[in-house]
């Protein structure tokens, strides 16, 4: 079980220094494992509630999880820097990519979080990685970057060998939230873009269940979370679905 350093007692070593942390292990002047107070501060109330009924979601869903991932590929996470930082916290000796289909964000990104992560730009379409790369994929707000979300879902299943962990707007509870500046101001602040569609239930479910078998799902507002575990056989089904 995965748990937060700040509260384990005895699943983790002392963390080592920020400087030694990173894929680059040099010295970094932007302390990117450090949640940064002064952003906090300056989020609003429904930021702050909207990342923490996150951040309590991934601990339940890392509940499932035994082994620690040696690799990490979260999607869109050059938007969503909190959850990056969230996450590089949480896996300190993790070696952790950042991948976005904008080379516009991904520079952003670089330059602000600096070395802490890997940062590619690439179509979730079309994933320049190897297969079974990741041991875990975290694509929360899934539907805001792919083009084709059938052909994403599939290279993220082709590149993941362990756990997924995946979420989707609920349309309901999406379509009453953007009735409410507060709540869409929000969003922005935290990196979470409108999703380009939202498929039915049904397809979605479909897809996901021919390369992973969910093992907990969750409806932190207004997302529907899946925590999955991925087939053995998911490349034979990849081959056949292809």
């Amino acid at each position: 079980m995965i748990s937060d350093p700040q509260h384990a007692t005895h699943q983790h070593s002392p963390l080592p220094p920020i400087e030694n942390w990173g894929p680059c292990g040099q010295p970094c002047d932007h302390p990117c494992d450090q949640p940064c107070d002064e952003k906090t501060a300056g989020q609003s109330r429904w930021a702050n509630w909207l990342k923490s009924s996150l951040f309590n979601t991934l601990d339940v869903c890392f509940d499932d999880v035994y082994r620690e991932p040696k690799k990490i590929l979260i999607v869109g996470g050059c938007r969503q820097m909190d959850l990056a930082q969230h996450i590089a916290l949480l896996l300190p000796a993790a070696d952790i990519t950042l991948v976005d289909p904008d080379e516009a964000v991904t520079q952003k990104a670089k330059e602000e979080i600096c070395c802490r992560f890997k940062f590619v730009t690439s179509p979730l379409e079309a994933l320049p990685f190897e297969a079974d790369e990741f041991d875990l994929t975290i694509a929360h707000n899934f539907m805001a970057y792919p083009q084709e979300w059938t052909k994403a879902l599939s290279e993220i299943g082709r590149v993941t060998c362990g756990n997924l962990f995946l979420s989707t707007h609920r349309p309901l509870l999406w379509s009453i939230a953007r009735r409410f500046h507060s709540i869409c101001r929000a969003m922005t602040e935290l990196g979470f873009t409108p999703p380009r569609q939202l498929p039915e239930t049904f397809d979605l479910l479909t897809h996901l269940h021919l390369y992973a078998k969910i093992k907990t799902k969750l409806a932190p507002f207004p997302w529907t979370v899946y925590m999955a575990k991925m087939r053995p056989d998911r490349q034979e089904r990849l081959t056949l679905a292809s």
